[in-house]
């Protein structure tokens, strides 16, 4: 039965190749002898290291604590002996210490069983989700305990389970197989925010999360809680267009979703929230999706937090052919420098091209089709802040509204002369917030 969707305007339509993983049955990585664990896995300040070297720490052992309120825990994720402490670039790009652990020898089980009713206060629910480290989980790494308390009024919870970039299937996994789960997080979230609605959101190309999550909602029995169907459509996954989408309210430019009384949260991150307040887990672990074509056995995969990509892609049968590996997914994902970059909080998805997907394209001269500004979704002009930045004439950008750009792609996607909009747009507005305008 066709399923009644909604959507926001513009954006663009693309092949999906999430069938190579979303049938899959959920692979549980085994335990590397090193684990490499950064101290900066979200936005704000670099946690505190806590141990030495020869240091032993057990699975879920604060090792990295939080500098002040916009920072987040660090836990270990395996048991053993601390080798090093050194410095990398993460796979977000970003250069952090890192503490690096031996895990030969030590036992890795750690059983956390669920409680029955959990009965805390709004107070007692942030400062859980604070210790356990949780932050977004969709890619921002935003401090979850720093959303959960808005400066502003909020009445709406939407988790987010658009999940919208091609390959990506770790929350179609999580909303087909943790329903209950992710609605006893959703409640969670829900109370310490004061809000009386709460909506999960899933794209309709994934008609069995939509199912499964329909009838744990009919099981809760909880009339303010709603399941709603999304177009499938690029970048769906957006929060400020979920929001356009769903409840017809836009956000301001500059603004955040509280501005208009919603909160957002990544299925993952509300996922990560049940298993803080239920089982007094921390985040040290998260299901990525490791694919891509030349992957032998593409799956979605439980992974410890500091387990490097290339140990990931072997445990799903290794690869022929990795001309590129991503962070992320081909739209917004990172691109790595090596194979040994370590998974992070926010690591949803590891994908491998090969040398045919990685070949870079023929660029030509825009011919000004405007195709970049029938797609983009948040209905700018992208040709000219192209231009602008190339130009670096920025304050012309600004004009422009180049701040607003959330960097999707869809203008690159869609070129015909397979101009470098987002390269340009991205360098235009690192150059505007360094000289601080």
């Amino acid at each position: 039965m066709a399923l009644n969707t909604v959507t926001f305007k513009n954006g663009v339509h693309m092949a999906e190749y999430k069938e190579l993983t979303e049938s899959s049955e959920l692979k549980v990585a085994s335990i590397p002898k090193l684990v490499t664990i950064p101290l900066t896995q979200h936005i704000g300040a670099p946690s505190k290291c806590l141990v030495a070297k020869k240091d032993e720490v057990s699975v879920g052992e604060l090792i990295g604590e939080a500098v002040g309120n916009f920072s987040s825990n660090i836990h270990s994720s395996v048991a053993g002996v601390v080798k090093d402490i050194i410095d990398i670039q993460t796979a977000s790009g970003k250069d952090a210490k890192a503490v690096v652990i031996d895990t030969e020898g030590y036992d890795q089980n750690k059983e956390y069983i669920e409680k029955g009713n959990v009965e805390l206060t709004r107070e007692e629910i942030v400062e859980k989700i604070k210790l356990a480290g949780i932050v977004g989980m969709g890619g921002a790494a935003f401090p979850a305990h720093i959303k959960y308390t808005p400066a502003k009024p909020v009445d709406t919870v939407i988790v987010n389970g658009a999940e919208c970039e091609p390959f990506i299937t770790c929350d179609d996994y999580l909303l087909k197989n943790k329903s209950g789960e992710i609605l006893k997080g959703l409640l969670q979230v829900m109370k310490a925010v004061d809000a009386k609605k709460g909506i999960v959101a899933i794209e309709d190309n994934k008609p069995k999360a939509i199912e499964a999550m329909k009838e744990a909602v009919s099981s809760l029995g909880n009339s303010n809680i709603e399941v709603v169907a999304l177009e499938t459509k690029y970048p769906q996954g957006d929060e400020k267009r979920i929001i356009d989408a769903i409840l017809n309210r836009q956000v301001p430019s500059g603004g955040l979703p509280m501005d208009v009384g919603v909160i957002v949260s990544n299925t993952s991150t509300v996922y990560a929230v049940y298993e803080a307040l239920y089982k007094d887990k921390p985040l040290y672990e998260r299901i990525v999706t490791v694919t891509g074509k030349n992957v032998k056995n593409p799956t979605n995969m439980l992974v410890r937090i500091g387990t490097e990509f290339e140990y990931a892609i072997n445990e799903a049968g290794g690869a022929d052919d990795i001309a590129k590996l991503i962070n992320g997914g081909p739209m917004c994902g990172i691109a790595q420098a090596d194979l040994n970059r370590p998974v992070e909080k926010a690591s949803n998805c590891i994908l491998v091209l090969g040398s045919d997907e990685a070949k870079p394209l023929e660029l030509s001269p825009c011919i000004r089709c405007g195709r970049c500004v029938d797609v983009c979704p948040v209905n700018l002009l992208p040709l000219y802040i192209h231009k602008f930045s190339l130009d670096e004439r920025f304050e012309k950008a600004q004009e422009y509204d180049i701040m607003d750009c959330i960097e999707c792609g869809s203008c690159s996607f869609v070129c015909p002369s397979n101009r470098p909009l987002v390269e340009a747009i991205k360098f235009g507005k690192r150059q505007i917030r360094q000289t601080g305008k």
